[in-house]
């Protein structure tokens, strides 16, 4: 008895709703109270699936405006949703005022279409009407379609495509950096202790040949070494000190040149010319006339730049699609775009900037390509053959997209459409469209305003407010 009485007081707290469709979904809407009254209000909703069976866990968002008036300014507004359980929330939220307000309901449900509601409220008048046409709202561009006319087609620019399989191919895009090929660097160093004598390459970015004398050097290590092997040779010592004396001098990289001159008996004088290791240009200079220098000091840093490499900076995103041998395209500032190819995927993502590292490499026979250059570099990553539809064809709402789909006899409908990768103009559907859908490319959001304006056209001819 005490259960039904409880029961019969909820029903007459609840006030009597109106079900509206709502994409797949059946929402029965109350205000509270009624009429609707400055300061705060609350919309009872009960949500079912087609089936009639009540939604739980979905997620609502609720608007409310009122547009500039005068001087006055437009006054917008949120809401607080509360679910009750059994497929029924509340929505609190506050007039400022009386007079017409639009309220935009948003609705996201597991296993469901997002769809919008628009209402109005005029407190202190009772009820709400049905605002169709949401302008700024969040859900499909005017679920219900639209009739459009050839000649208003014509108008506003729309034209038609197909959906149809076509050969995709995404392009990947990345800032880019020409760098030096480290392979072909070559270091002139030490390995005993000397003094700077001479500079006979004195700066930086000097082309210089294999084998050009670059700086000449005095050591006191070298020259007692040049001493033991001169005394070991022409005094009679035992072989193997001779052998040691040479030896050391040859691993100290002193040409075979030098060392036998000493053994015929030159001058021992602890002083030895560099040449360079290799051709190239002199990307470092490390040293100045006078300077003392020890074993590992590099003196010279030398760099062939008949080839370089461009390192690519990838977002995290195209990761699983970069591989070694994809064709690639690197543009730099004026002048033409080069062919190239991925030689090297980085095995990690750089984890301060989240890109990920790709590199290709460039012949640069006229040494155009200079180190430090920025370039954009374009990928090719073939995806087969896939359904795909223009990029012009869809419209973005939010965190969904749809098209217009022609259904004869100038009606079009909006759909939502599950997109994959994106290949120049054209991108992958997984959903939504079928091949052979005939789809507006073009003016979407003139569709969609078209939708919204045809839509709102009715509550202006006839209010239907009770009074």
């Amino acid at each position: 008895m005490r259960f039904a009485l409880f029961t019969l007081l909820v029903a007459c707290a609840t006030p009597p709703g109106r079900t509206l469709p709502a994409g797949d979904l059946a929402v029965e809407i109350a205000v509270d109270p009624d009429p609707p009254a400055p300061g705060d209000n609350r919309l009872r909703v009960l949500i079912r699936d087609a089936g009639g069976r009540p939604v739980d866990g979905a997620r609502l968002a609720l608007t409310a405006r009122m547009p500039a008036m005068g001087s006055m300014p437009e006054m917008k507004g949120g809401g607080d949703v509360r679910a009750e359980g059994g497929g029924r929330y509340t929505v609190t939220y506050p007039l400022a005022m009386n007079g017409d307000w639009s309220l935009v309901l948003a609705i996201e449900a597991a296993g469901h279409p997002p769809a919008t509601l628009g209402l109005k409220v005029a407190p202190p008048h009772r009820g709400f009407t049905v605002e169709n046409g949401v302008p700024g709202g969040a859900g499909a561009p005017g679920a219900a379609g639209i009739d459009l006319p050839l000649a208003r087609r014509q108008l506003i620019g729309v034209t038609f495509a197909t959906v149809e399989e076509k050969p995709l191919a995404a392009r990947l895009r990345a800032p880019g950096r020409v760098e030096v090929d480290e392979r072909k660097l070559a270091d002139v160093t030490l390995k005993y202790e000397a003094y700077v004598e001479r500079l006979l390459v004195g700066e930086t970015g000097k082309s210089v040949k294999a084998g050009e004398p670059l700086v000449v050097v005095y050591s006191p290590d070298l020259l007692a070494a040049e001493t033991e092997l001169a005394n070991a040779v022409h005094a009679g010592a035992p072989p193997e000190l001779a052998a040691a004396a040479r030896s050391r001098l040859t691993l100290w990289d002193v040409p075979a040149a030098e060392v036998a001159a000493v053994e015929r008996g030159a001058k021992v004088t602890g002083r030895l010319t560099l040449a360079a290791p290799a051709a190239g240009v002199v990307l470092e200079k490390n040293v100045v006339a006078g300077a003392r220098v020890g074993p590992g000091t590099t003196l010279y840093r030398i760099g062939n730049l008949g080839r370089v490499w461009v390192q690519a900076a990838l977002p995290e995103r195209d990761a699983l699609l970069v591989a070694v041998g994809q064709p690639a395209r690197v543009a730099l500032p004026g002048a033409a775009p080069l062919d190239a190819q991925v030689t090297f995927v980085a095995p990690m993502v750089d984890e301060k900037t989240r890109t990920l590292a790709a590199r290709l490499e460039l012949a640069n026979p006229a040494l155009a390509l200079k180190p430090g250059m920025f370039a954009d570099v374009t990928i090719e990553v073939p995806l087969g053959t896939k359904l795909a539809v223009p990029d012009g064809a869809l419209l973005l709402s939010g965190e969904h997209r749809y098209a217009f789909v022609d259904r004869g006899e100038g009606r079009l409908e909006p759909v939502e459409v599950e997109v994959g990768a994106s290949a120049g103009d054209l991108v992958e559907v997984r959903g939504g469209l079928k091949a052979g859908d005939r789809v507006a490319n073009g003016a979407t959001f003139l569709l969609a305003s078209e939708a919204r304006l045809r839509d709102a056209l009715p509550r202006w001819k006839a209010p239907a407010r009770t009074p």
